[in-house]
């Protein structure tokens, strides 16, 4: 009696020693087929939708193959992003020895998400709601409904209609139509209204992108103190655009990169039509990024970021007029176009607002009968100046060195917050509708650069990063407007 623990014991321990991995590089090699693939938990989904990744498995012809596919297969299904799980086991056929069955069992995501978020780009907030139905057909298609309102009047309606691996090939489909009011009256004075779809076909990594746009673009100066060269711009137009966009990158670590390097070049031609009111310009932005660390421990890193566009209009006598001021590319501030030290596209051409005439100040009846009775060569009450208008460029570059550190409080380490000091620098000029030849405006870009130097501390997250800096203008130009002293902003993902 005393032998039967023993020998459980025994047991116990052979299982325990038992190496899995070992046994299976023994028989990896081992011809074996998949017979059949049975699948459990599919209610909306379609079974074509899963049957067209499952077919990796009829392509194995030994156990390790096998083994292979059933990754694959499991991280393209994930990929669909309709499924909480997805669970495969490998059974032994009842039919031979070297056939074996799939087991592919399924847990669905449910149909509708809700989606809530506050956001900060600039100086504006934003609060933006959607709702999401997942795979609401069985087609492995998204559908969202998305609203979002700004503090500075801006609001946009979405609807799309995501679809990924369209006629069975490994792209990603998007389409959706949209409205957007974006207001710029704090920087140039205009507000922005788009009403237009677009397709987008891209590769499942996102590295590839191309883009067909079609839309009419009303632009409105409600405020009534617009500059004449923003007046010049108002009216209604149509975009009609085909673009492209490459990136990639090796960081190490998307939010805080401390190794790696990477880019984003984005194409852009504008004018697909034979309307005269179409938008004609080809646009290239590219944006580029290395970080490398100066101590083993990577506590101290320095990153370099450089980014350049360039806005050509075409047609006929396209040279003569001034491209679209919602085109142009700005510089200044976080965000795109960065350049710490100044006011958000608070760097390059401008144009004074109109003045407007202060009331005045309310009397008795009898005066405002006198005053409406003087002669038109009375005096007008004073005229206030409201500022500048920020018109942007067809030419623009920046570049930014940091060294980033750690901080030596153990909260702030744990949630990635660090600090910096940087420098940067840039420039922006306008190219066409400005009455002189390219040598002079190259000229005037290669001279009049602008610089900045500072220290701060960032706080990045998954959404973008918060900057706190005590900046120093280096170089400036008139009309230009610094921000000298503390700087406080929030920058959104570039990449």
């Amino acid at each position: 009696m005393a032998s039967e623990p023993a020998s459980q014991d025994a047991a116990s321990e052979e299982e325990h020693d038992f190496d899995f991995n070992h046994a299976f590089q023994r028989l990896a090699g081992e011809p074996c087929r998949v017979e059949r693939v049975m699948l459990e938990g599919l209610h909306r989904t379609k079974k074509s939708v899963v049957k067209r990744e499952l077919q990796r498995f009829k392509e194995a012809r030994t156990l390790k193959e096998i083994h292979q596919a059933a990754d694959r297969v499991h991280e393209e299904l994930m990929a669909l992003d309709i499924f909480e799980a997805v669970e495969l086991t490998l059974d032994e056929s009842l039919k031979g020895d070297n056939l074996c069955t799939v087991m592919a069992r399924f847990q669905e995501k449910g149909v509708v998400r809700l989606h809530a978020g506050t956001y900060m780009q600039g100086t504006e907030g934003s609060v933006e709601t959607s709702v999401n139905l997942t795979n609401p057909l069985g087609y492995a298609e998204q559908v969202s409904l998305g609203v979002e309102y700004g503090t500075q009047a801006t609001n946009v309606y979405t609807l799309a209609l995501t679809k990924p691996k369209p006629l069975g090939r490994s792209l990603l489909a998007d389409v959706r139509l949209h409205q957007q009011v974006h207001s710029c009256q704090t920087w140039s004075s205009y507000v922005e209204l788009v009403r237009g779809g677009a397709v987008t076909l891209s590769s499942e990594d996102g590295r590839d992108a191309v883009s067909y746009e079609l839309g009419w673009r009303r632009l409105s100066g409600p405020g009534r103190t617009a500059s004449r060269a923003v007046l010049g711009q108002l009216g209604d137009r149509l975009l009609s655009a085909v673009k492209y966009v490459r990136r990639a990158d090796t960081f190490d670590n998307p939010i805080y990169p401390t190794q790696g390097c990477g880019y984003r070049c984005e194409t852009q031609l504008a004018g697909l039509g034979p309307d005269t009111n179409l938008l004609r310009f080809v646009k290239q932005h590219c944006m580029a990024k290395l970080a490398f660390p100066v101590m083993a421990s990577g506590s101290t890193t320095v990153t370099l970021t450089a980014e350049a566009g360039l806005l050509l209009p075409w047609g006929t006598r396209a040279w003569e007029d001034p491209t679209c001021i919602s085109d142009r590319f700005f510089l200044g501030g976080l965000g795109g176009g960065t350049l710490r030290g100044f006011a958000q596209k608070g760097v390059g051409p401008s144009e004074p607002r109109r003045p407007t005439a202060e009331p005045q100040a309310q009397g008795s009846p009898g005066q405002a009968a006198s005053s409406s009775r003087e002669s038109p060569r009375t005096p007008r009450t004073p005229r206030t100046s409201p500022g500048r208008d920020a018109l942007g460029g067809d030419l623009f570059c920046s570049f930014a060195a940091a060294l980033n550190f750690q901080l030596p409080v153990d909260a702030m380490r744990a949630a990635g917050i660090h600090g910096h000091v940087f420098v940067s620098g840039g420039n922006l000029v306008a190219l066409s509708g400005a009455g002189r030849n390219w040598q002079s405006a190259w000229h005037e870009f290669t001279t009049t650069f602008r610089w900045s130097a500072g220290a701060g501390i960032v706080w990045p997250t998954q959404i973008g990063k918060l900057e706190l800096n005590v900046c120093q203008v280096l170089a400036r130009q008139p009309f230009d407007r610094a921000r000298v002293g503390l700087e406080f902003g929030f920058a959104a993902p570039s990449w």
